[in-house]
């Protein structure tokens, strides 16, 4: 009966230990199950964590090029220079960032200006979503698109854009920069997330961008059912869920980050057959060693039980007992997950496990028996010979660690080889298993790449502990503040900022950390030299899986080159680099402070009056800015300390005068501002005298606004162009009344031609000797719909400051050649046809190519034209005038002087050009009969013009007393009312008629 509870007992004890252990080992694995899954959520976490950081300092990147090339390269933009210039910045900027696919311009309308890639595509954007905003919001800044199609290339990308403003701040079109998926996708590359690890970027309403592994058909579809959005309306920018991939059906562990300020998402994804491969092979080895200890137990109990036998029995149990040890020495190798093995001494293989035949792809009965030599390449059979031997040398347990080419790839296995010794103590063999390392070999390259991504981030990164002191920094830091680790870990940060930031504004900073668990800024810090460090900040609280903070992130950015830039383009935004004043956009801004604090006063713009264009063209433009220079440093020691100057651009400069009641008489300080400008100036070795003209507006009196102000003070010296040089005038209220009947004449008359506004009038020229009509003047006129017969002294100077002259002219000469020849073909006696050319025809276009091609075009031959130049045309670069008129008597025209008399130099130009006719003014002949000067005047120029062999025509003839004057001192030809005013082309008939009758 003993004996019977002894059996009891001893069952009892043996099961109460078995489901003790079992129950223990299932809790452990459950526990270790959660821990992996935690550990995989944390490693997402960080990783999103700095894929953002990674993300913002692309965009950083990106928008510094567009900013520079709005801020450099706008006027060239907005003046449409040529696109080999333009672009060639453009490529600049794509070989400092050539991960960008390409750097573009488009105009206001959204057509492309220009393309770093040198190929203009012909597609507008006016439509896409960046490019209504930028068009819209004047400080809109950089605007990121969300993945789109690029109506380009067909790829799907993300735009970077900046507004591009001209000078009046209207929007004048954008500058932009593409990034394609492949660009994160090749980063993503490198970051080892397992085999069936996932990295997307994705919208915010969860568009995909970028993933890796790729997946090209998913680009830019929407992931519908993803709980991502949902948790991002409810305020969770970071977090983690487990779900089935809906991409690719895999079950995995996701982390996810909104990045800061912008509409894109990190996802990673841990697929938990990875994440809980470790964990898997535990519970296989704990199963398979619960398997044992059953087995065991069930073999003691067994033993036990052999007690309760009859005796006559016991040499057959014992043979089954063995038998069944065999088998379940034969299960138990089988049940090892991992290849086991034993080896007798000459190391052939007595047994193996099914694994082992399974990692080498061979069926038993080919591995038993068989040594290493027969079954591996001969470098890994030598590799396992030798770690065989370390094992009879040490008489112990021996690990190594073997790379075997197995199941196609190289795999690392940790060799776990014993030695099996007999009852004698003498060696029989080794008894072996293999762990395959791949999968934690991949996790610690996996750590080893989001350490080394940490060290080579480009921003500088700091972790914190939950008290906020320094645990670790990465390479940024020392390099942009010159601290090492040793000396901030363990330390608070803020003593960074201590010296430049006000101790408020630390304390509210800690106070949105404590309540919010975030904060993004600038801050001004100290470096380890002392210096100034502008950096931008962006902290983030790291939290457990209860929701407590157990560290903190700290991404810095260095703002330095940022600032400087910025401070580069204040002065190129609002100073005058060749003068250092202020310029065109910097003087307004003065002005508006000026406004602002109510200051009273004198707003002056000053213009030189046309010289330097001079000195620009005979000493060269160095000679001109040193010109410039002198004038700016000249303004400003005429001016006292509360008055403000500005280069405004070209030879125009803005003078802000403080108080003018206290300077006495406004009129005396601006005549000995403008006498001062006007003093001799050393050019070259020549002294060259400048005058200067201004025009004035008072501070609140003439106007509040600044653009009233300079377009008030900008009439007033535009009216002073009426009174000659070294003048001045204050404005008027009737000054824009004129202004703008001037502007109004002149935007009609851009149209006059179009509309046929403009006709010929044609002035008899007769021959003194027989009164016949020899010639005619073609005078132009135009007809306004509302205001009638315009005058020519009207609208020509407005022509030709427009340089409207040009195409007018053009149509002058050919609508004369034209008349002349269909009055030939009409039989009417050949006639002269005299044209005027104006300085800017002249000058400004091909005047010959023209003549020559109106006479091609007309048929009139051209010795029935007569061009007609006055002697301001002369003395503009007299050589080249030279060429041009021989040039045109070379075709065959006739060549003449008009209002002769008037000009500079006149006499000395007489010898030395080729002129057919010499016109005196109707100033001389006016007063012929009444004043001698006059009278002497014209005798003379006749008698120089019968010496050189020039004809004579006299213009403005009225009287019979006027004409008989220039008949008794041998003048050939008249024009003037006398014989007839100027008449339409039907009335010429007629009259030619007449005279001849």
């Amino acid at each position: 009966m003993a004996a019977k509870w002894s059996w009891r007992f001893g069952a009892f004890f043996v099961a109460t230990i078995f489901f003790g252990l079992l129950g223990w080992v299932v809790l452990d694995l459950q526990q270790s199950r959660e821990r992996e899954i935690a550990s995989a959520e944390r490693l997402g976490g960080t990783l999103s964590t700095l894929l953002e950081g990674h993300f913002l300092a692309s965009v950083r990147q990106i928008d510094q090029h567009l900013l520079d090339f709005s801020t450099r390269l706008r006027g060239a933009v907005l003046e449409r220079q040529p696109r080999a210039q333009v672009e060639a910045e453009l490529r600049r900027y794509q070989a400092a960032f050539p991960e960008v696919h390409s750097f573009r311009v488009a105009d206001a309308r959204g057509n492309y200006l220009y393309d770093a890639s040198g190929t203009l595509a012909a597609v507008n954007i006016g439509d896409r979503d960046y490019f209504v905003r930028l068009r819209s919001e004047a400080d809109a800044g950089l605007v990121i698109s969300e993945p789109i199609v690029s109506r380009v290339t067909g790829d799907v990308v993300i735009v970077f854009a900046r507004r591009i403003d001209d000078a009046a701040g209207n929007f004048a079109g954008i500058v932009l920069a593409t990034l394609r998926a492949d660009y994160f996708e090749h980063y993503y590359q490198g970051l080892d997330l397992g085999r069936s690890g996932i990295v997307a970027l994705w919208s915010r309403d969860m568009a995909l961008f970028a993933r890796w592994p790729q997946l090209p058909s998913q680009q830019g579809l929407r992931l519908l059912d993803s709980p991502i959005p949902a948790r991002l309306a409810a305020g969770e920018p970071a977090g983690a869920f487990r779900r089935q991939a809906r991409l690719d059906g895999e079950a995995r562990i996701f982390s996810y980050r909104q990045v800061a300020d912008q509409p894109f998402v990190f996802t990673v994804g841990f697929a938990e057959a990875d994440v809980l491969a470790e964990w898997q092979r535990r519970a296989a080895i704990n199963g398979v060693l619960g398997l044992v200890l059953l087995a065991a137990l069930l073999a003691l109990l067994r033993a036990w039980s052999r007690g309760y036998r009859e005796a006559e029995a016991l040499a057959a149990r014992m043979t089954r007992a063995f038998e069944e040890k065999s088998r379940e020495a034969r299960a138990l190798l089988d049940s090892i997950p991992d290849p086991a093995w034993l080896l007798d001494n000459d190391g052939r293989f007595l047994a193996v496990n099914e694994a082992f035949c399974r990692y080498l792809q061979r069926p038993m009965d080919q591995v038993v028996g068989s040594t290493v030599d027969i079954l591996f390449p001969p470098d890994e059979a030598r590799r396992l010979r030798d770690g065989q031997l370390a094992v009879y040398r040490k008489g112990a347990p021996v690990r190594q660690l073997v790379w075997l080419q197995l199941q196609g790839s190289l795999r690392p296995f940790e060799f776990l080889r014993v030695p099996v010794y007999g009852d004698a103590g003498e060696a029989r063999g080794l008894a072996g298993v293999a762990w395959d390392m791949s999968e934690r070999f991949e996790a610690e390259e996996r750590q080893r790449l989001i350490t080394h991504f940490f060290d080579h981030a480009s921003d500088a990164v700091l972790i914190l502990d939950r008290d906020r002191q320094v645990l670790t920094v990465n390479r940024a830091v020392t390099e942009i503040s010159g601290y090492t680790l040793d000396e901030l870990k363990g330390r608070l940060p803020r003593f960074f900022v201590d010296s430049f930031e006000e101790p408020a504004t630390l304390a509210a900073i800690i106070a949105t950390l404590e309540t919010q668990g975030r904060w993004q800024g600038e801050l001004r810090a100290m470096r380890k030299d002392g210096s100034l460090l502008p950096i931008e900040c962006l902290i983030n609280a790291i939290r457990n899986d209860g929701g407590d903070i157990v560290n903190w992130s700290v991404f810095v950015t260095d703002l330095s080159e940022r600032k400087a830039a910025e401070a580069r383009i204040e002065s190129l935004t609002h100073f005058d680099q060749l003068t250092a004043l202020p310029n065109r956009l910097g003087f307004s801004r003065l002005i508006d402070e000026w406004l602002a604090g109510g200051r009273r006063g004198m707003l002056l713009l000053i213009d030189l009056d046309d010289q330097l264009s001079r000195i620009n063209d005979a000493f060269g433009h160095a000679a001109g800015d040193a010109v410039l220079r002198r004038m700016a440093v000249r303004l400003s020691r005429s001016l006292g300390d509360g008055d403000a100057l500005g280069r405004l651009g070209g030879d125009q400069f803005g003078v802000l005068v403080a108080g003018e009641d206290g300077r006495g008489c406004p009129e005396v300080f601006i005549r000995k501002l403008l006498e001062n400008l006007a003093r001799p100036i050393a050019v070259e070795g020549s002294d060259v005298v400048f005058s200067a003209s201004a025009g004035i507006c008072r501070l609140f009196d003439d106007g509040d606004e600044v653009a009233t102000l300079l377009r008030n003070a900008d009439a007033a010296l535009h009216h002073t162009r009426d009174s000659g040089q070294s003048s001045f005038r204050f404005f008027s209220a009737d000054m824009n009344q004129r202004l703008a009947e001037r502007l109004r004449l002149e935007s009609d008359l851009r149209g006059a031609l179009a509309r046929g506004e403009l006709e010929l009038h044609y002035q008899p020229q007769v021959d003194l000797g027989s009164g016949e009509i020899v010639g005619f003047e073609s005078l132009l006129r135009w007809r306004h719909p509302e205001l009638g017969m315009v005058s020519p002294a009207c609208f020509i100077p407005i022509a030709e400051e427009s340089r409207l002259i040009l195409p007018i002219g053009a149509w002058v000469l050919e609508e004369a050649c034209r008349q002349n020849k269909a009055w030939l073909d009409a039989g009417m006696p050949p006639k002269v046809m005299a044209v005027n050319l104006s300085a800017i025809q002249f000058h400004g276009a091909d005047i010959v190519a023209l003549v020559r091609e109106v006479l091609e075009r007309t048929g009139l031959p051209a010795s029935w034209l007569e061009l007609e130049i006055t002697e301001s045309v002369i003395v503009e670069d007299p050589e080249r005038v030279v060429k041009l008129m021989e040039a045109l008597k070379a075709i065959g025209v006739g060549m003449s002087i008009d209002d002769f008399g008037t000009g500079y130099s006149s006499l000395s130009y007489l010898k030395r050009f080729p002129i057919d006719k010499i016109k005196i003014d109707r100033a001389f002949v006016r007063d012929l009969e009444t004043s001698a000067n006059d009278a002497a005047i014209v005798r003379m120029v006749i008698g120089i013009a019968a010496e050189l062999e020039h004809k004579v025509i006299a213009e403005g003839v009225e009287s019979e007393g006027q004409l008989a004057f220039l008949r008794n001192h041998r003048c050939d030809e008249y024009q003037g009312f006398y014989c007839s005013p100027a008449v339409p082309a039907a009335a010429i008939p007629a009259l030619v008629a007449a005279r001849q009758r």
